[in-house]
């Protein structure tokens, strides 16, 4: 039985790799894949030349470098229509990518699995992307329509490795607050510096962000200008993001809107208290597996609780530790979604 996995629109192995996500798909997807189905190829909207040290019954299919990723989307199941012939079913990481996996099934009645734990049209709006919002808008209903199964978080949550991501307590560091995640209008930055530019421990907060973008600068004058000391981070693989989840106090996430975050999971899974706004996909239960705060006032005051209150701040990671164990240990998640797979 051969598997097909499609990327989202413009994800390449490359761009995993400089995102720090390639150890996780490799290590916890493609080597548990490689277990069950005799053969998997993984189509990618790049990579064309490069090498990646991948199972061994894993081929990966590039795309050709002068094919717009639009316009191969559309053709990518004719270009490789011998290989999609071969496979029994496709696995799609995220709705928009679905397109390909639709025609793949009208044409050669292939079905599909597709994760849909977020809402990709009112992302494109807030990134004030009004002409991908209307795309996405009639993208993933279509890919939605036509899945054999469709993965919720209420289906398969995302996850994490426990046994990777632990708490090692004697690295921890007073007063460091983290947060991870590209530098976008999506993971609402300005509220967070402005959450620590309102702490009473202000002058003692060092904050520090893991990730890129094109609001870095920005970000920079706002802390700058209200005296918060940040500093940026560039990506990093899991092994280097781990350190961070162990020396910070607390992790904080004030996104607008988020699916069922990673990086959560992974500061939960590393023991450590978590300061959330009530985004949708938020995992955390107010004042049992972290805080949770609507506005700018009420959130500082419950990252001050997390810094004065020792037993509170352990007592709540704790508790999110445990909840990461029982409900979204990645590894065992897996396991079912390769059963669903195979079924």
């Amino acid at each position: 039985m051969n598997l097909g996995i499609f990327l989202s629109p413009g994800d390449s192995l490359a761009k995993q790799k400089q995102s720090g996500q390639l150890d996780r798909l490799n290590k916890y997807y493609l080597s548990a894949y490689a277990k069950y189905f005799n053969r998997i190829y993984l189509f990618s909207y790049g990579d064309n030349g490069r090498f990646f040290a991948l199972p061994r019954n894993v081929k990966l299919i590039p795309k050709p470098k002068l094919i717009p990723n639009y316009i191969y989307q559309l053709i990518a199941p004719f270009i490789h229509r011998k290989i999609i012939k071969t496979i029994a079913v496709f696995r799609v990481f995220q709705a928009p990518g679905g397109l390909p996996a639709v025609i793949s099934k009208i044409f050669f009645k292939k079905p599909y699995l597709v994760s849909n734990n977020y809402n990709y049209v009112y992302f494109a709006k807030i990134e004030r992307r009004p002409i991908l919002a209307k795309l996405l808008d009639l993208i993933v209903p279509l890919v939605l329509q036509h899945a054999h199964k469709i993965i919720t978080p209420s289906l398969l949550p995302n996850g994490v490795d426990p046994l990777v991501f632990k708490p090692n307590q004697s690295q921890q560091e007073k007063y460091l607050v983290l947060s991870v995640g590209r530098l976008v209008r999506q993971k609402n930055y300005e509220l967070l510096i402005k959450v620590i530019s309102l702490s009473r421990f202000k002058n003692k907060i060092r904050l520090v962000i893991v990730g890129t973008g094109s609001l870095q600068p920005q970000l920079e004058k706002l802390a700058k200008a209200v005296g918060v000391n940040l500093k940026f981070i560039p990506n990093q693989p899991y092994q280097q993001l781990l350190n961070w989840y162990q020396k910070a106090t607390v992790f904080c996430l004030t996104s607008r809107i988020e699916g069922q975050s990673k990086v959560l999971l992974e500061a939960m899974s590393c023991s450590c208290a978590c300061l959330t706004t009530p985004f949708i996909g938020n995992v955390t239960e107010n004042n049992i597996t972290g805080l949770i705060g609507t506005n700018v006032k009420q959130l500082a005051g419950q990252l001050d609780r997390l810094l004065s209150d020792p037993d509170l701040n352990q007592t709540l990671g704790r508790q999110a530790r445990q909840l990461v164990i029982k409900q979204f240990d990645l590894k065992k998640l897996v396991q079912k979604e390769i059963k669903l797979l195979q079924s």
